[in-house]
Formats: C-alpha cells, sequence, structure tokens
C-alpha cells in the first residue's frame, strides 16, 4: 500500500475562476487524509473512543475522494441508496485492519480500483444531489450548526480535488496547506453561481486548479 508521494505545495487557479481564501474553519473539523493513518481510522471507531468524530470525518474524506477521481474518469455515479455508502464503509473498515500503517488516502486510492456507486449522503449534512451553492453560501455565514456543515462540506470538496487530481497523477499529493485556497476558490465561485449544487461546483474547480511545484 506505500507510494512515493508527489507532494506539491503550490496552487495556481486558471483566471477563468474567481480567487480567494476562506477564513471559516470551525475547530475539530481540519483533517488530512494523505497522513491519517488506518490505525488512527480503527481506533476512533470504538464507542468508547475520544477521537471517535475522527471516523466520520475519514468517512466524509473518502467519499469526497471517489467522487473526484470517479468524476475525473466520468464513471461517477452517484446514487440514492445508503447501501453505497455502508458499502464503502465496509471495505475501507476491512482493508484498514490488513494495513494499520497505510494512510487513509492510501486505502481510497485502492478502493478506486473497483467501480463503485457513491451514495448522495456524503455525510449526514451533505446531499449531493440536493446541496447548492446558495445553501453553502448560507450556511457559511449562518449558527454554529451551519457552518459545521459549510466546513465539512469543504472537507468533502479538498478531498474530491485531491481524488480527482490523483486520477491523471496517482502519488499527487495537495499539501492541507493548501486547503484554503482551493476550497475558498469553491466558496468565492458559490456566490457568483448559486443555483449550481456544491458538486458540480466543486467539479469545476477541480478541473480548473493548476498545481505545480
Amino acid at each position: 500500500m506505500s507510494a512515493m508521494k508527489k507532494i506539491l505545495s503550490g496552487v495556481a487557479l486558471v483566471a477563468s475562476l474567481a480567487f480567494g481564501a476562506t477564513t471559516t474553519q470551525a475547530q475539530g473539523v481540519e483533517f488530512d487524509g494523505t497522513n491519517f493513518t488506518c490505525l488512527q481510522y480503527t481506533s476512533s471507531m470504538a464507542d468508547n473512543s475520544s477521537t471517535k468524530a475522527q471516523s466520520g470525518l475519514a468517512k466524509t474524506w473518502v467519499m469526497g475522494y471517489l467522487a473526484g477521481l470517479y468524476k475525473a474518469s466520468n464513471t461517477l455515479q452517484v446514487v440514492d441508496d445508503a447501501k453505497a455508502g455502508e458499502s464503502i464503509a465496509s471495505a475501507l473498515a476491512t482493508k484498514c485492519k490488513e494495513v494499520p500503517q497505510a494512510s487513509i488516502w492510501a486505502v481510497a486510492k485502492f478502493l478506486a480500483e473497483s467501480p463503485r456507486k457513491i451514495p448522495k449522503m456524503a455525510s449526514d449534512s451533505l446531499d449531493l444531489n440536493a446541496y447548492t451553492c446558495a445553501n453553502h453560501t448560507a450556511a457559511k455565514a449562518g449558527s454554529a450548526s451551519e457552518m459545521m456543515r459549510a466546513d465539512l462540506s469543504d472537507l468533502w470538496a479538498f478531498a474530491f480535488i485531491q481524488g480527482f487530481k490523483n486520477f491523471a497523477d496517482k502519488d499527487m499529493v495537495i499539501t492541507i496547506e493548501n486547503k484554503p485556497v482551493l476550497t475558498g476558490a469553491v466558496s468565492r465561485n458559490c456566490t457568483k453561481m448559486a443555483d449550481k449544487t456544491f458538486l458540480e461546483l466543486t467539479g469545476m474547480v477541480a478541473q480548473a486548479v493548476k498545481l505545480g511545484g
């Protein structure tokens, strides 16, 4: 499961998309799937774990990653079926038990080798078929719970872009320092295209992003 990482710290966006960074982040939501290990994931799944919330973040990250990679390969299927999510979660847990030192990113790449349907509920609060840019913009300026919803959506979007880029370059790692830039681009463009779904807009940004060392 180990692979050489091509770590890219520089990110540029093409001129056709607005550029902007977001500063709104809820404490505890920051998550880096390229460094979060399977051992951390399986440990966080225990009922009495003090890091139990991280298992949910890991699942959301993997859902975003797979959606992005499948989008890049024109094989993305979003379905209204909770069993699709259960299947991915089961495969994630099984593989993680086999390779505890591997990262969630490495396991997500393994899972992506097989065709999988993506559930429309990427998390409890993110419906890929219904969550729009208008919803995201409102959530950014909403209550604490709404801001958390926006932050979880940003987590999903960052993982989506990572997966999208890994279709062409499987060893590329977008460092966590670039998350505010990328999710900021999504948020800024969401204010201009309110009728787009968050999934559609994130796909547009993922395609437009230019990466360089």
